[in-house]
């Protein structure tokens, strides 16, 4: 294994780019006007990667041959630390992803692997084919889709969330969700919005809704039980909200936020 060490020095919110055939990445934050870039792994591989430095941006671009069988066996993983603030967008085929400093902005798309944003960001896009999505917090929208794997969220204004197959989790959400599921569980802890869309085929949808508002509901499920969970509150209904479920095959739950 090979280990190649770069460092370049940028302005205060300086972007990333990441383009890799195979292997995990970690972007991480430290308080320097500085980038530093650890690639660790095939000799081939790290020594024909190229990077782009400028005072704004850094790309990372790993160039094995796609074409080549033993591609995989090539692997190389990325650290970059940079100073926080920027946009960060990485393509991966194969490698679990780690995102690991506040950013403006996140964009992800991977083959197969597991993505992680950890710290607080402003929007979030993130696609994967095969693997679980973890996302701590996003001030803005959130945008998540995955064919096979997980999803949870923790926080989010707005959020587009679609999986063919797996469990999605939303924390805290503060203006509206589209949620779509193709097999597995949805469930919305704390909704506080306005709009909130659930469709799914089979799995059960275990909603939990804010006090004090009046919901506007249209609720439909072909094999599965409907129960309204939620307890009555004092006060006045200051907020409308529209909630449309539809379930083929499930349970649909509504219960106070929390």
């Amino acid at each position: 294994m090979t280990e190649r060490v770069e460092t370049y020095d940028v302005s205060e919110h300086p972007g990333i780019d990441i383009s890799l055939i195979a292997g995990d990445v970690i972007v991480k934050s430290w308080n320097e006007n500085r980038i530093m870039i650890v690639l660790s792994g095939h000799p081939e591989t790290v020594e024909s990667t190229t990077i782009d430095a400028t005072q704004d941006s850094v790309a990372i671009r790993s160039n094995a041959d796609k074409r080549s069988r033993r591609f995989f066996a090539r692997a190389m993983d990325v650290v970059v630390t940079t100073p926080p603030g920027g946009i960060v967008r990485i393509n991966s085929g194969s490698g679990d992803v780690r995102v690991r400093l506040r950013v403006a902005e996140v964009e992800v798309n991977s083959a197969s692997g597991d993505v992680h944003i950890e710290e607080e960001v402003g929007h979030v896009r993130v696609k994967v084919a095969s693997g679980r999505v973890t996302v701590a917090y996003v001030e803005g929208d959130a945008e998540v889709s995955s064919a096979n794997g997980d999803i949870k969220i923790g926080h989010a204004a707005d959020a587009v969330v679609t999986t063919a197959s797996g469990t999605i989790v939303l924390g805290t959400i503060e203006s509206s969700a589209r949620v779509k599921s193709a097999s597995g569980d949805v469930r919305v802890r704390d909704f506080r919005g306005s709009d909130l869309v659930v469709k799914t085929m089979s799995g059960d949808a275990i909603l939990g809704l804010a006090p004090g508002r009046t919901v506007n509901a249209r609720i439909t499920t072909l094999s599965g039980d409907f129960r309204n969970k939620i307890k009555p509150t004092d006060g006045d209904k200051t907020v409308r909200m529209t909630l449309i479920v539809k379930s083929f095959s499930g349970d649909v739950i509504l219960r106070s936020a929390g």
